[in-house]
């Protein structure tokens, strides 16, 4: 069967429909997707580095000045280290136990090598390593009445009165003769501490009573505070005042003495008594009202 030239024609304008169909379909789903696209949020994806971590020896429990860092005062921790810039930090215990805190150091705090003395600076006594160059260390006996006792700490700052009897021996005097001087250490316990593999059973056995006694407190002072404190000590009593942190001021004072003391109980009162005024009761009706006549 020979097809006809009009049905060539047919075959042909559906093969060419079909194909313009698939051309515009094609198209169609073409510009959704472009708009599709073109609408949906664009999201990034960070990829983050696992951050390379080191270990830093931190302190577990506040250490005053003065102490000596024993093993179970420190720990260590593994922190990121990236944009820090720390130098110093002690990463190994070792570097850190059996040297003695230079400064106060607190708990979870990082320890910096510049806050220990060495091992052979703190060998002999841990208040020998506090001493900087030029400056002494002069001991006195405390107990609760005169020393604060139980109320100061190595690092803290004392004033120093001194009450003695005056030259001409007529009167007490009381004046304060050091002030702002720092504490390096106090009592025996400290020194029991920092020698205690040398130290023998009859040393260990001592009771808190017996310390309480016998407690001495290590002062931080140049040679001529050292002279006039151990002056103070032959000749009378001396008392110590606890400073507030932050205030390093010295004040001048005149000192006190039996004499200026008598004075000032015999000061008149700084007010005066009222005048003595008289009260008349009026009676209006059922009302009683009191008048007060100058």
């Amino acid at each position: 069967m020979k097809l006809k030239t009009s049905d060539w024609v047919v075959y042909g304008i559906a093969a060419l429909s079909a194909i313009l169909a698939i051309v515009l379909v094609y198209g169609y789903v073409q510009n959704r997707v472009a708009e599709a696209e073109a609408n949906a949020g664009t999201k990034t994806i960070t990829v983050v580095e696992k951050p390379e971590l080191h270990s830093i020896v931190v302190a577990s429990r506040d250490i005053y000045r003065g102490e000596q860092i024993e093993a179970d005062d420190v720990k260590v921790l593994n922190v990121p280290m990236e944009g820090l810039v720390v130098k110093g930090v002690i990463v190994n215990p070792q570097n850190a136990v059996g040297h003695v805190a230079h400064q106060n150091i607190y708990a979870g705090e990082w320890i910096l090598a510049k806050k220990l003395k060495s091992e052979s600076q703190s060998r002999a006594q841990s208040v020998e390593a506090l001493l900087d160059e030029k400056r002494r260390a002069i001991r006195l006996p405390i107990d609760p009445g005169t020393g604060l006792l139980g109320i100061i700490s190595p690092g803290d700052h004392v004033d120093i009165i001194s009450v003695f009897e005056s030259a001409d021996s007529k009167r007490m005097v009381s004046r304060t003769i050091l002030q702002n001087i720092s504490v390096l250490s106090i009592g025996i316990e400290n020194q029991m501490r920092g020698n205690a593999s040398e130290s023998d059973d009859s040393d260990n056995t001592f009771s808190k009573s017996n310390r309480n006694q016998k407690s001495m407190i290590a002062l931080d002072v140049d040679t001529n505070q050292a002279e006039k404190l151990a002056l103070a000590m032959n000749v009378g009593a001396i008392h110590l005042l606890l400073r507030n942190s932050a205030d390093t001021e010295l004040v001048e004072t005149k000192g006190a003495n039996l004499k200026v003391m008598e004075k000032g109980q015999r000061r008149p009162p700084k007010y005066k008594p009222k005048k003595k005024r008289d009260v008349i009761e009026l009676m209006q009706g059922g009302n009683v009202q009191e008048v007060i006549t100058r």
